[in-house]
């Protein structure tokens, strides 16, 4: 029982370590005409090139946006996969790009 206290005090600390998505960062993404397989297409997800944000960032963006439409939603894809994905779009769009698979209403 000890345990299971000793490690319920260290969720604070773990809550610490993972910063917060923002609700309020706009979000565009456009369909690409790639297909990702099994229904999805791959899209383009545009963020403020004026704020670079890492890789992990991005897909937490891009995955709460499309949580929030109706038409699309996430396909599951190995993290590996959109970050190579991601870079095939250019070093320029480094920070500012994630290519994400979806499955869309048309």
């Amino acid at each position: 029982m000890t345990r299971i206290w000793r490690g319920l005090a260290l969720l604070p600390l773990l809550a610490a370590c993972t910063a917060p998505v923002p609700r309020d960062v706009a979000v565009r993404h456009t369909a690409s005409t790639e297909t990702a397989g099994g229904g999805a297409r791959w899209h383009l997800f545009l963020f403020d090139p004026r704020e670079p944000r890492d890789l992990d960032t991005r897909i937490a963006l891009a995955r709460a946006q499309v949580a929030r439409e109706s038409d699309c939603r996430w396909a599951e894809r190995p993290r590996a996969e959109i970050a190579a994905r991601t870079a095939e779009q250019g070093a320029r769009y480094a920070d500012t790009l994630l290519a994400a698979p979806l499955v869309c209403r048309t």
